[in-house]
């Protein structure tokens, strides 16, 4: 039996189409592989830009709290520092007093509530009875000249003068029209409780507690 004449080209076209079938399946394989690897190239960059921006975040976050809880620390600070200077400027201010008061005496003037020089005469000399008060306690310049006001607001009180402040014991001279007791100093705002040491004519000491 004799073949016919046209099998081996029907044969080589087959495998011509199949071999450039498997070219075209090769090419598209490259092609998948190549698109894989850059999808997972892409995923990669991702996370890591997503731990960057997670690192980035983490430390803006600690930034800003340093930045208040310094902020908190300068603000108490100053605030410290303002509170230090108001108090020194109520014992200045205090010790300013107290030396008016000095230098007025040795001249031989009383000397009004606010301070100012008044003439001898602003009151009965029968009437009036000079008064040493003392109190122990005082836990501040400025405590002190607000105990020293309301002293001066009591309505027996003519006139008052600082003499001394110093570890936390306020004198004060007052000049009084009726004899001037412990019960007054008991309606003081700022006093939690008074003590009375000493309670004659001519000393009044006490002893602020609480």
């Amino acid at each position: 039996m004799q073949l016919p004449d046209t099998l081996p080209r029907d044969v080589d076209t087959d495998s011509e189409t199949l071999a450039q079938q498997v070219r075209i399946l090769q090419e598209r394989l490259a092609f998948y592989e190549g698109f894989d690897r850059l999808i997972h190239d892409n995923v990669a960059h991702a996370r890591e830009l997503f731990r960057l921006a997670a690192q980035e975040r983490e430390a803006a976050a600690t930034a800003i709290s340093e930045a208040r809880q310094e902020a908190g620390r300068r603000e108490a600070h100053l605030r410290g520092e303002l509170e230090q200077i108001a108090s020194d400027l109520s014992q200045l201010s205090l010790i300013v007093e107290v030396l008016t008061n000095r230098v007025v005496q040795a001249l031989g003037e009383p000397t009004s509530q606010n301070g100012a020089t008044e003439p001898l005469l602003t009151a009965d000399p029968d009437s009036a009875q000079s008064i040493a008060v003392v109190v122990h306690g005082v836990p501040s310049a400025r405590a002190a000249l607000a105990l020293q006001r309301f002293v001066a607001s009591l309505p027996q009180v003519i006139d008052i003068s600082a003499r001394e402040f110093s570890g936390g014991i306020l004198r004060l001279d007052a000049r009084v029209r009726d004899q001037l007791g412990a019960a007054p100093f008991l309606t003081w705002d700022d006093a939690h409780a008074f003590e009375t040491l000493t309670e004659r004519p001519d000393v009044l000491e006490l002893v602020l507690t609480g």
